[in-house]
C-alpha cells in the first residue's frame, strides 16, 4: 500500500508540472510583445521581421531559434544571426551583414557582386552602387552563398586580403577598378591613378599608404599615371603618363 502511495504522490507531481508547463506555454504572459532589430543597414527590418515568422500570439519560450536564424540568412547578406530572450516578451535580433565590395563580369552585361571574402552575394545587370570591378579574375564555378571556386587559392587569398583592407580603409567605394590578372602585381585604380601593390606583401602598409597620398592630394585620382608599390621603400616611385 505505501508504495502505490508513493506511486500515486510521484504521478500528482508529474501531472501538476507537466500543466504548469502547459499553462506556461499558452499564456499570454508569455508572447512576443516586442522585437528589436540591431545592426541591419542594408537588410531592411521588414524584410528580416518578415523572415522571423512570428506573430503577437507566439510564445517566446517555444521560439525555435535555428529554423528562425536559417530562414534569416536566406537573404545572403545575412552573415550571422544572435538571438536574446528578455522575459517575459521582449525579443533582441542583432545581425551582422556582409558587405559587397566587388563586381566580377560572370557574362557579358552580367556581374557578380562579392562581399569581402569572395563569396558570391548575388548577380547584377549593372553597377547599382560604387564599388570596383575585379578584372583578370580567372574562377571556374560560382554559386550563391558561397565563396567563388578559383583554381589557385593562394592567389585568390591574397587578393582576397586587399579587398579586405580596402574595406576596412573605407577605401572600396573610390576605387573603379583592380586588375588582378597577375596576381604577383595587383593593380588598384582610383580613376586614372594606378597604384601597382605587388602581392600580399607588406599590404596593409601599402594601403595606408594609398589612402595616406589620396588624402594629402584629394586630385591624385585624377592625374594620370601610376605609382609602382611592388617593394616597400620610404618613398615609392611616381610616374606621370601623357
Amino acid at each position: 500500500m505505501k508504495l502505490r502511495g508513493k506511486k500515486f504522490k510521484a504521478a500528482i507531481v508529474v501531472g501538476t508540472f507537466v500543466l504548469l508547463i502547459i499553462l506556461v506555454l499558452i499564456s499570454p504572459f508569455f508572447f512576443v510583445q516586442e522585437i528589436i532589430v540591431i545592426g541591419n543597414v542594408r537588410v531592411s527590418q521588414a524584410d528580416i521581421l518578415n523572415r522571423l515568422d512570428l506573430s503577437n500570439t507566439s510564445n517566446i519560450l517555444m521560439f525555435n531559434t535555428r529554423y528562425a536564424r536559417r530562414r534569416i540568412m536566406g537573404n545572403l547578406y545575412i552573415g550571422e544571426v544572435i538571438f536574446r530572450r528578455d522575459l517575459p516578451g521582449r525579443l533582441y535580433v542583432t545581425v551582422r551583414e556582409r558587405r559587397p565590395s566587388a563586381y566580377v563580369e560572370h557574362m557579358p552585361g552580367s556581374f557578380l557582386v562579392l562581399d569581402d571574402f569572395g563569396r558570391v552575394l548575388e548577380i547584377r545587370q549593372s553597377f547599382s552602387e560604387p564599388l570596383p570591378l575585379l578584372e583578370g579574375l580567372r574562377f571556374t564555378s560560382w554559386q550563391l552563398g558561397e565563396i567563388l571556386e578559383v583554381p589557385n587559392a593562394t592567389d585568390f587569398s591574397a587578393i582576397v586580403h586587399y579587398t579586405q583592407l580596402l574595406v576596412t580603409h573605407d577605401l572600396i567605394h573610390r576605387i573603379t577598378h583592380i586588375n588582378v590578372a597577375d596576381p604577383s602585381n595587383i593593380r588598384i585604380l582610383v580613376n586614372y591613378m594606378e597604384f601597382h601593390v605587388g602581392c600580399a606583401a607588406d599590404a596593409d602598409y601599402k594601403v595606408r599608404t594609398i589612402v595616406a597620398m589620396l588624402e594629402q592630394s584629394p586630385y591624385a585620382g585624377n592625374i594620370r599615371g601610376f605609382v609602382d608599390m611592388r617593394e616597400r621603400r620610404a618613398e615609392y616611385f611616381f610616374v606621370l603618363l601623357q
